[in-house]
This record gives structure tokens, C-alpha cells and sequence, in this order.
């Protein structure tokens, strides 16, 4: 019998500390965030309690939390609040519900999950075709492809990565401006 009087008590404690997280997060989505009143940078620990409660009470997966910066969240306010509504968390909770069922979400997403597997994939010509994809989205032209291939090409990038590669060859086309 006590054994049960314990079980039931802890089945109670955790009902509780549950339904106590879920009021909680109603409370503090209708409350304005830290970010909106002051300019803060990255490593603002206020900013930092900001997006911990986004990610807690916002049902956020992590193609969203590519989303969850400052300077990104102080544009999607503006936005917000300029089409009149509120600027709460909740705002940016229900701003990111409606943006999921869009195509360029499944776009972003989609170009998002293609970078984060080729970021550390080593360059490859054999991969090259398939490879190539996250480049075009990326707004490679045809000749951009094909100098970026000959660079991948080269012995002394084999070791590299697609992400290494392309800062590379970012870093060398930037060397070479004349506008500089």
C-alpha cells in the first residue's frame, strides 16, 4: 500500500511540474522579449534567455533554430509588429507555424539539410554531378561550376572538404579584386 501512496505521489508531483511548464510558457509567450527593448549582441545573455525561451515554449526543430540569431529575430519583429501585431514571443512562435507550411520553408530547409551534408563531405569529382546542386542553389553560374571544379580538382585541395573548399576558393577570388 505505500508503495502505491509513493507511485501515485510522484505521478501527481510530475502531472504538476508538467502542467506548471506548460502554464508557465503561456505566460511568457504573451510577454515582450528582452531583444526588442535593447540592442544586444550575440553573446548578450539576456538575448541567450531570449532564444532558450523560444526553443522551450516554441516547438522549434532545427531547421528553425538556423532562424534563432539576433539580428535575424529583430527583422522578424519589425515585420511582425508592423502588420500590427504584437511584439511578444508568441508573435515569433506563431510567425514560424505559418512560415512551416510555405514552400520556401521546404526550400530553405531543404538547401539547409544539402549544406549541412556536403559541408564536411571531402571534395570528390567522381560526386561531382550530384554535388554540384547545393552550388547552383547557392547562385553558381555554369562558368562559376566549372572553375569551381577545376579548383576542387586540383592535388592540394583532395584533402578538403566541400565547406574548406568553397572558403578557399571564396578567399582566392577575393584575393584577386581589383576593387579592393
Amino acid at each position: 500500500m505505500k508503495r502505491t501512496g509513493v507511485f501515485l505521489a510522484l505521478v501527481f508531483i510530475g502531472f504538476s511540474c508538467f502542467a506548471q511548464e506548460v502554464t508557465d510558457c503561456e505566460k511568457i509567450l504573451d510577454q515582450e522579449p528582452y531583444f526588442v527593448k535593447h540592442k544586444s549582441g550575440e553573446q548578450d545573455l539576456a538575448l541567450k534567455r531570449d532564444i532558450e525561451i523560444l526553443k522551450r515554449c516554441g516547438n522549434f526543430d532545427p531547421v528553425d533554430s538556423a532562424f534563432l540569431k539576433g539580428p535575424m529575430l529583430g527583422v522578424l519583429m519589425l515585420q511582425e509588429v508592423r502588420a500590427g501585431k504584437p511584439a511578444t514571443y508568441r508573435t515569433i512562435v506563431n510567425f514560424f507555424s505559418n512560415f512551416r507550411k510555405t514552400a520556401e520553408y521546404k526550400d530553405f530547409s531543404y538547401g539547409l539539410s544539402m549544406y549541412r551534408k556536403l559541408g564536411g563531405k571531402k571534395v570528390n569529382l567522381k560526386d561531382w554531378e550530384q554535388d554540384k546542386e547545393l552550388f547552383v542553389r547557392m547562385g553558381f553560374t555554369v562558368n562559376d561550376l566549372e572553375d569551381f571544379k577545376t579548383f576542387i580538382g586540383r592535388p592540394e585541395h583532395s584533402s578538403l572538404s566541400y565547406l574548406q573548399a568553397f572558403s578557399q576558393y571564396m578567399s582566392e577570388i577575393e584575393a584577386m579584386r581589383v576593387d579592393k
